[in-house]
């Protein structure tokens, strides 16, 4: 099956675009880009298995620190270090916005201030899930994409 040189070029020109777009917003930082690079021949959905693998992870760890500041709002290094690895997550996958709200976070602990930390905590909850929702149609055009370098869509 011969795939549509004028396809794949608008298909590859939308998906840059749309990448630029959550860069130049701030959901996305450069990180995302060095991910999606990386072994791209060899395995051209690894930055999708590896969003896929952040969000699950985020998922369990924005259950935790929910729960550290509802049953144990007191221990503040403990919810700092959960908080650290979250960060580290988020920072790895090239997750900005996640990340620079769970520094907020951060600043409110560190004032041992719980209430604020409580609200800037409700704040990376609503930034993980836009950023779900945002890389939802990007994953799909990535994977029309893969269909028509494998002639499996025209």
């Amino acid at each position: 099956m011969a795939t549509n040189p004028t396809k794949k070029e608008s298909l590859r020109q939308e998906i840059v675009a749309m990448r630029q777009s959550l860069i130049d917003e701030g959901t996305l930082d450069g990180r995302f880009e060095e991910i999606e690079d990386f072994n791209k021949q060899n395995h051209p959905l690894f930055v999708q298995q590896t969003m896929a693998d952040y969000f699950e992870d985020a998922t369990r760890m924005l259950s935790r620190i929910d729960d550290l500041l509802v049953i144990k709002p007191k221990e503040y290094a403990q919810i700092d270090v959960a908080l650290k690895e979250f960060r580290t997550s988020s920072s790895k996958v090239g997750a900005k916005k996640v990340r620079n709200a769970i520094n907020a976070v951060r600043d409110s602990i560190r004032h041992e201030d719980i209430k604020e930390a409580k609200d800037a905590f409700k704040q990376v909850q609503v930034d993980v899930l836009n950023l779900m929702s945002k890389m939802r149609p990007y994953f799909v055009l990535l994977h029309r994409e893969a269909l028509l370098e494998a002639g499996l869509e025209n």
